[in-house]
């Protein structure tokens, strides 16, 4: 009798060991497709090598947060020297731990501090001398910002991004819509190719950089709050597709950006990405709209647009 006691403990002992077995294979099998999964998507990202991304690399190993400058630039004119200008500069700041997701829109026209030029520029004139990574410095060094990188991304991309995402959903107010119509006195400088009214409209990518590029409405405040309500419904839309439409829509997007962004940051979003899916976008705005004017030259005060980032970036 117990030598078959035994005997069935032992069978127990290896069936469980089987499935043990059995389970560990599977996990690892799991975990090894993901890893060639996300290589496969990381494969289809346009990386740029230059002597920024190895620094930016140590510096995001000892944060939680990792801050990406998004620039939106004007097309290259091709037989020339001229590489275009950054018509809209974005940090997005995204915590790893909390999920929160925060926006910081730097006016074209603040006063910039270029140590290559030993004078003042235009942040929208700093991409033309200095390129991507001379944008990076410039945030970095001015505002006491940290940056791991920077995304590019110009005016044919953009439509295409939000395309492949199906469009997105974007409030009009009357004054908006009847600015994008070209409708009443309001000069318009964009000519969507859809008809625009007040309430919900549902923008394709084309449509979607009129709406971002639209200024004769207001000012460059009220155009950068545009910017980063698309940026807000961008990920909204995210939100709605089922996985293996974000799957195909990944697909088509991840070659279109152009980034010095090192693997390892971008493996550590993509592992992170369900964090960011429900998270409310917090925003600011640099400087405050009662000094958001074509002259802030005159007007703009390092340090308190450096508080207001630090207390903004600390809540």
């Amino acid at each position: 009798m117990d030598k078959n006691n035994e005997l069935i403990k032992s069978g127990r002992k290896k069936i469980i060991m089987k499935v043990l077995l059995i389970v560990i294979c599977c996990l690892f099998l799991a975990a090894l497709a993901f890893v060639i999964y996300i290589n496969a998507k990381l494969d289809r990202i346009s990386f740029i090598s230059d002597v920024e991304t190895d620094q930016t690399e140590r510096l995001s190993e000892d944060r939680s947060t990792i801050n990406i400058l998004v620039l939106g630039t004007d097309k290259k004119i091709e037989g020339t020297k001229d590489v275009g200008r950054s018509d809209s500069t974005t940090l997005c700041s995204f915590n790893l731990l909390s999920g929160k997701v925060k926006v910081i829109s730097f006016e074209r026209g603040i006063p910039i501090y270029v140590k290559e030029n030993y004078d003042f520029e235009l942040l929208t004139h700093v991409y033309s001398y200095l390129g991507a990574p001379g944008m990076v410095r410039a945030i970095q060094e001015n505002f006491d910002l940290p940056v791991d990188g920077y995304v590019l991304v110009d005016f044919d991309t953009f439509p295409l991004i939000v395309d492949a995402i199906g469009g997105i959903d974007i409030e009009l107010t009357q004054k908006e819509a009847d600015a994008m119509n070209g409708v009443g006195p309001i000069a318009s400088n964009v000519w969507p190719e859809a008809e625009m009214h007040e309430g919900i409209n549902h923008l394709s990518g084309y449509d979607t950089l009129q709406y971002c590029r639209l200024r004769t409405l207001d000012d460059n405040y009220g155009r950068q709050q545009r910017q980063r309500n698309a940026i807000e419904a961008m990920l909204r839309q995210l939100r709605k597709l089922s996985l293996f439409k974000l799957n195909d829509a990944a697909n088509e997007l991840l070659p279109l950006f152009n980034t010095n962004l090192s693997k390892r940051i971008v493996t550590k979003l993509l592992f992170n990405s369900p964090r960011f899916f429900g998270a409310k976008i917090q925003q600011l705005q640099v400087p405050e709209k009662e000094y958001s004017s074509a002259h802030t030259m005159d007007i703009f005060s390092y340090d308190v647009e450096k508080q207001r980032i630090r207390e903004f970036m600390e809540k």
